[in-house]
């Protein structure tokens, strides 16, 4: 049995590839672009390489299943791989929406498979040791937050044109809305559930986009706590950062200068832990865990429903986008 087919060869499906190469697993890859396909067979000839799901799935057993494609066809192969016993690692977000994502909770739960949603930044070190200080109590009851997610896109790829990259269309499930939801997760993991939003959604730029590319958005996290979201494709700053504000200290974190900083209340001074940057071993962190939730079946630390959580924040977000409206997420 091959330990791992991974289901679509773009940039993160290859990098999936390549880590699981590299941690001594079995891989096999599905990849319809024979130009891809061609790239993979050079890079990694250990791999099985096919061109559609069907011929994957008739010539070999797998254990699990890597869904890597672009986020509207997420949800398709994922219920097919689950059907056949394979546990899931899904990217995120899980779906382009949250029809359907109940049918494969069900199949996933029904089942006792594993499911891992691909929220790689909960193992990113300097926000887990934002985690880290909340968790013992070092910034207090939390009272706001924000977080700031600006990047653009000509530069996510620059092998590529950014017009034919997914994140420019709508249709396949592109835009910072959904792409960029990792702010979503981490915000709740960090803080708690969201439970209702404000937002502006659009296409706002001069970029030749039909997905949208900001996002604005007013988080409650509770009747004491509330929050701000900024995600755009637009700023060539290139900044990710996060600050939290609580009764005795101020965290902040900078994911791009690998720093997190406190500053004290009562003393008035800051203490900063700086990291080694470890982007690749975030990932290879991120399958090791899932590879031993799956030995042990155990649940991961990102699971489908969080998943399932971070959706219903991004439907509710659209929603409120529409109407001018408070939406609550259910």
């Amino acid at each position: 049995m091959i330990q791992a087919l991974v289901v679509g060869g773009g940039s993160i499906g290859k990098r999936h590839l390549r880590n699981l190469l590299s941690t001594g697993r079995t891989a096999a890859i599905v990849e319809p672009r024979e130009d891809r396909r061609a790239e993979i067979a050079t890079k990694h000839p250990a791999a099985r390489i096919f061109a559609t799901l069907d011929e994957a799935l008739a010539a070999e057993r797998y254990e699990t299943g890597f869904v890597c494609l672009p986020t509207a066809y997420h949800l398709p192969p994922a219920l097919e791989m689950a059907r056949r016993g394979m546990h899931l690692f899904m990217e995120k977000p899980v779906a382009a929406s949250v029809e359907g994502i109940p049918e494969l909770l069900e199949v996933v739960e029904s089942r006792g498979l594993v499911g891992m949603t691909g929220f790689c930044m909960r193992f990113f070190r300097p926000l887990m040791k934002a985690k880290e200080l909340l968790t013992e109590g070092r910034v207090g009851r939390i009272v706001t937050a924000r977080s700031f997610t600006g990047a653009y896109l000509p530069d996510w790829h620059p092998w590529e044109d950014y017009r034919t990259f997914y994140m420019a269309k709508k249709e396949m499930g592109g835009g910072v809305l959904l792409d960029e939801c990792h702010a979503f997760d981490w915000m709740q993991w960090l803080i708690g559930p969201i439970q209702g939003v404000f937002s502006v959604v659009g296409t706002l730029s001069d970029l030749e986009v039909t997905s949208d590319d900001v996002c604005e958005v007013i988080a409650r996290f509770g009747p004491r706590t509330v929050g701000s979201i900024h995600l755009d494709m637009v700023d060539r700053s290139l900044r990710t950062e996060a600050e939290i504000i609580g009764t005795t200290s101020t965290l902040r974190v900078s994911m791009r200068q690998h720093k997190v900083e406190l500053y004290s209340h009562e003393n008035r001074k800051w203490q900063d832990w700086e990291f080694e940057p470890s982007y690749e071993q975030m990932y290879i962190d991120e399958i090791n865990h899932f590879f031993d939730c799956v030995a042990k079946k155990t649940k991961p630390m990102s699971d489908l429903r969080d998943g399932y959580r971070v959706q219903r924040v991004i439907d509710a977000c659209a929603r409120s986008s529409e109407t001018g409206r408070w939406v609550a997420v259910d």
